[in-house]
């Protein structure tokens, strides 16, 4: 496999990560999900993208790649969901 699909899979699988974290958060507002359920599949999605990102970098350098990618995704999910509410 080339690097550009670890890579690209790993950003996948941070961004459905993101999703799930704001899909258990109390105040979100863009989904309806079960919060429980959504927070064990945000904690499973990440960790996917840290051991997909693992089998291409040092252990360390992974994990914050994988939070390094996680960081903007937190900060838009709430920004989406105050846009979608201004239409």
């Amino acid at each position: 496999m080339s690097a550009a699909l670890f890579h690209s899979s790993a950003l996948a699988l941070v961004l459905a990560g993101s999703a799930c974290i704001y899909g258990a958060s109390p105040r979100q507002s863009l989904l309806r999900v079960r919060r429980r359920r959504a927070g064990v599949f945000a904690v499973a999605l990440l960790l996917a993208a840290w051991m997909v990102w693992r089998s291409r970098l040092e252990s360390t350098t992974a994990f914050f790649t994988t939070l390094a990618a996680l960081m903007p995704l937190l900060i838009a999910w709430p920004c989406l969901a105050a846009l979608r509410k201004r239409k």
